[in-house]
């Protein structure tokens, strides 16, 4: 879906759990040795992906699988920024086919917001 061979892309590890001290609703992490993205199979996106039907509708949830694999490769490149790699993921939701009008970018948009914020120094 991204238009990039196996050998072009970080090494990816399907798992069950998130990583010890991270969100519990997080869909990929990174580790860094060996680097590596790990994708969490219970996530409510790759749970949504294997229930669906019907390839139209589970494509959706197929491009913000991969969206999310821009997100953690834009980590192992840049390091921990998480405006960076939503921006990345965005972009890269742009280039599939959904826009700013869609469910899921704006479920990835509200995401960032939310990361964001939370990371933001408090006035005080």
């Amino acid at each position: 879906m991204l238009g990039r061979s196996e050998r072009h892309f970080h090494p990816i590890k399907f798992v069950e759990t998130v990583a010890p001290g991270g969100s519990p609703t997080a869909e990929a992490f990174v580790t860094r040795d060996p680097a590596t993205i790990h994708l969490v199979t219970t996530s409510g996106v790759f749970r949504e992906a294997g229930r669906s039907s019907r390839v139209c509708d589970e494509r959706p949830a197929i491009a913000k699988i991969a969206s999310v694999l821009v997100h953690e490769e834009w980590h192992l490149r840049n390091g921990p920024d998480e405006r960076g790699a939503y921006s990345a993921q965005l972009t890269a939701l742009l280039m599939l086919g959904y826009d700013e009008h869609s469910r899921v970018y704006w479920g990835v948009k509200k995401a960032m917001l939310r990361v964001v914020a939370a990371a933001a120094p408090r006035a005080g």
